[in-house]
């Protein structure tokens, strides 16, 4: 697959692309023309991903990996929909009507359904040791 690696500190789309970094696919054809011709960016060989179509992707609320999930801070600084829309659904939640609603009432939605996330899964832990230890048996 053929990409094309910035030279110079490239912002576009209200990213900013470093020396080189790879510029992702969907750069549009006019700023990767004027990139071209100003010579800030050359060809970059990068291998193909290979998948097995057959292992499915994981979209959820990952338990085993809790550094995927953001602080409650993290999710206040994230000020476009769009990133708060692909945030939430990198844990598993399906922020329905999201065009209607502002950024803020998106944040609690977020940071509300990650507690509601790890609140089950702090008690199924509990109710799991509480087992072990005898406690959920009747004698």
């Amino acid at each position: 697959m053929t990409a094309y690696k910035v030279k110079v500190t490239v912002m576009t789309n209200g990213k900013e692309y470093r020396p080189g970094s790879i510029l992702p696919a969907d750069i549009s054809s006019v700023d990767l023309a004027f990139l071209k011709e100003k010579k800030f960016v050359e060809l970059a060989d990068v291998p193909e991903v290979v998948t097995d179509e057959d292992e499915e992707e994981f979209e959820g609320f990952d338990e085993m990996d809790p550094g995927a999930v953001k602080s409650e801070d993290e999710i206040r600084k994230i000020r476009t929909k769009k990133e708060l829309v692909a945030y939430a659904a990198s844990i598993g939640y399906d922020l329905r009507e999201w065009k209607e609603k502002s950024v803020k009432i998106l944040q609690e939605e977020i940071i509300n359904y990650q507690e509601e996330q790890i609140g089950e899964r702090e008690d199924s832990q509990e109710a799991g040791e509480s087992q072990e230890d005898g406690e959920g048996e009747g004698v």
